[in-house]
């Protein structure tokens, strides 16, 4: 569709973008802080038009690691995606960007909805690959162009596309595999974030209460690994998180009818780990960590375990080495996760229970409070489960 065949609502709110972007572009200021006001009203006025209600959520820059999106963009109540927003001029092409965009991209790539744009060009990506062709506003440079921009071909579908995405039924492994160990990454990095904006925020005030997610480290080095760097924690706790709303999926939890507390709730008793490590998660102790955490529940709900399952009953259980190739294949080669297939597994831990009863004299197997059991290379922990 080409800009002088675009609908008429669609024309009068790129012309107020345009208008309003060259309003704010005369102004002292940085550019591209200018033209963020101008796209979150563009966004909210297609939305209107779709029947969508939209809200633009602002980001708190990073300064110093760079890896925060300028929106986390809510659709009828739920994180769509996300919005990167580049200065007017500025190249949004993933393969011309150097130094701090090329950083920034290394993280944002792993976003399964995020809209590029500079006011002039626009461009979607999912799992960091291109969705569609790119779309331009066409009539003029931002700056000097007034209220005359007019949408290009694809700009309607573009952003149609964008507001409207939900995550896809998730059916296989491999699927599963690839959807959640980005937005791992994205939670682990959210939590550095925050752990460095809570050192900053205690640095300042100079307060005696420790903050929530401080503490949570805190705690984190003393019951279980005391020489971890925060890096490590927020690794370790992102990795808990993801695996407690899996399992929660494979125990049938239905994400659309429960609130992260309720799924915590479900998870309680025997995964006291996992369900107080969700619990720091809810809505009031983590504001900043809510879009991806909403992004991460959205996807995570949308895994069909029984078709995933496929009928085994260990998909479960092999499931984090497969996880960790995706996720960081490195990790996976330092903490020695492989996996042993459950038929293996199964008959080995079954004849060295025939051997204690029937060469040994321990008739009660490994029920017996003289037999221990350990695995120094546990990996995925089969044998043990």
């Amino acid at each position: 569709m080409g800009a002088m065949e675009s609908n008429t609502w669609l024309n009068e709110a790129a012309s107020t973008f345009s208008a309003a972007c060259a309003a704010k572009l005369m102004g002292p200021g940085e550019r591209e802080a200018a033209i963020r006001a101008p796209v979150d009203a563009l966004l909210a006025a297609v939305g209107e038009h779709l029947g969508l209600s939209v809200v633009a959520f602002d980001e708190v820059p990073d300064g110093e690691r760079g890896v925060r999106s300028d929106f986390a963009v809510q659709v009828n109540g739920a994180i769509c995606g996300y919005v990167e927003v580049k200065a007017p001029g500025r190249p949004i092409e993933p393969s011309s960007f150097t130094g701090h965009d090329a950083e920034q991209w290394q993280r944002l790539a792993d976003m399964p909805n995020l809209l590029y744009t500079n006011g002039i060009d626009w461009r979607l990506y999912r799992n960091g690959g291109l969705v569609g062709p790119p779309a331009r506003l066409e009539g003029g440079d931002l700056g000097d162009a007034g209220a005359s921009l007019a949408p290009g071909a694809g700009f309607e579908q573009l952003l149609n596309d964008f507001l409207r995405w939900r995550p896809l039924p998730i059916t296989s492994v491999g699927a599963l595999v690839r959807a959640v160990a980005p937005l791992t990454r994205l939670l682990r990095d959210a939590v550095l974030a925050e752990l460095e904006r809570e050192r900053r925020m205690v640095g300042a005030c100079g307060s005696g209460v420790t903050p929530l997610f401080l503490a949570l480290c805190d705690d984190w080095r003393y019951l279980l690994f005391p020489d971890a760097s925060d890096t490590e924690f927020a690794d370790g706790y992102a990795q808990t998180v993801a695996f407690a709303l899996l399992l929660a999926r494979a125990q049938g939890v239905d994400f659309n009818s429960n609130s992260l507390r309720e799924i915590a709730n479900r998870l309680d008793g025997g995964d006291s780990l996992m369900s107080t490590a969700l619990d720091f998660l809810t809505e009031g102790n983590a504001p900043e960590l809510q879009p991806t955490t909403n992004l991460v529940l959205r996807v995570v709900g949308a895994i069909d375990w029984p078709r995933v399952q496929a009928g085994r009953g260990d998909t479960y259980l092999h499931l984090y080495e497969h996880f960790l190739d995706v996720y960081d294949s490195r990790l996976r080669q330092a903490t020695g996760t492989y996996y042993t297939p459950f038929e293996v597994v199964e008959p080995m831990v079954r004849l060295a229970e025939d051997a204690l009863r029937t060469r040994l004299g321990v008739e009660r197997g490994y029920q017996d409070e003289s037999v221990e059991v350990l695995d120094p290379a546990m990996g995925t922990g089969t044998y043990l489960l």
